[in-house]
This record gives C-alpha cells, structure tokens and sequence, in this order.
C-alpha cells in the first residue's frame, strides 16, 4: 500500500484492529460449517435484526429515506447510500461497508445489507411480493440491491 492511497488506507481502517482477527476467524468457521446459501440467509436475518434496531426517522420519498439510513450509517461509520427509482425496480448501490472489506468480498457477506434494506423498506410499508435481491458487484468497495418482484 502507497502512503498516498487514500482507498487502501481507508480498507485497512474500515474495521477496527480489536474487532478484524475476531471477524475473520468466525467468519472462517461459519465457512467450514455452513453452505453458501445459508449463510447469505442468515446475514440476512442479522441485518433485518439490525434495522429493526436502528429503525429509520420517518420518510415519505426515496430520497428522505437515503438521507435517514444515511444518518443510520453515518452514526456507526458504515459508508453511505444511494437509492434510486428505477421504472420496475430501485436500485440500492452502498459503498464503504466494512464487512465487504474485512470478508475480502464473500457473496455471503452481503446478505447483512440485504436484510437491513429490506427491513427499512418493510417499516416503511414496501409492498408485499417484493424483495432486496443482491445484484453481483465488481468492487468490495461498492455493494449493489435491488428492490423488485421477488423472483
């Protein structure tokens, strides 16, 4: 890492020193316990656990509800961001999660923000039939949902 890589220092920062060897290790051991799949849905369910912890300030638009989970993330440093309608679907783009990161990019691993995107929209009254789907990304840095017809 160059001293003047603001993206690399930053990763190396994203998750404290007192909390990275923990993560990884039990992170390791729920990889050798449990298949792929599982442990997207149970990601999943300990972020749906997350957002009825940090419920979102009340929000009539998308853009009141960006700002609220923003100051969700913000108070926690977990990144930022960004929803925007799209005609069938919203597209849920969030950068600078730390547990992308830590996982070194594990598909699993996004199944926390799934699950915290999906209990935002559902306290928010999302319709049902539709569902976060996690969209495959090209960066740990940048972390990609939609929320459409669940398939």
């Amino acid at each position: 890492m160059s001293a003047l890589d603001p993206l690399s220092l930053y990763r190396t920062r994203s998750c404290s020193r007192q909390w990275l060897g923990f993560v990884r290790a039990m992170a390791e051991e729920f990889g050798a316990e449990l298949p792929e799949h599982d442990l997207a849905t149970l990601m999943a369910r300990i972020g749906r656990r997350f957002a009825q912890a940090h419920r979102l300030l009340p929000c009539a638009t998308l853009e009141e509800m960006q700002q609220a989970a923003n100051a969700v993330w913000d108070d926690c440093d977990w990144g930022r961001c960004a929803l925007d309608e799209q005609a069938d679907h919203v597209w849920i783009r969030h950068a600078g999660a730390p547990l992308g990161v830590v996982l070194d990019g594990a598909a699993w691993s996004d199944g926390f923000l799934q699950g915290v995107y999906e209990g935002w929209f559902q306290q928010v009254g999302m319709l049902a039939g539709l569902a976060v789907q996690t969209v495959p990304g090209e960066t740990v840095d940048l972390r990609q949902f939609v929320l459409a017809r669940a398939q």
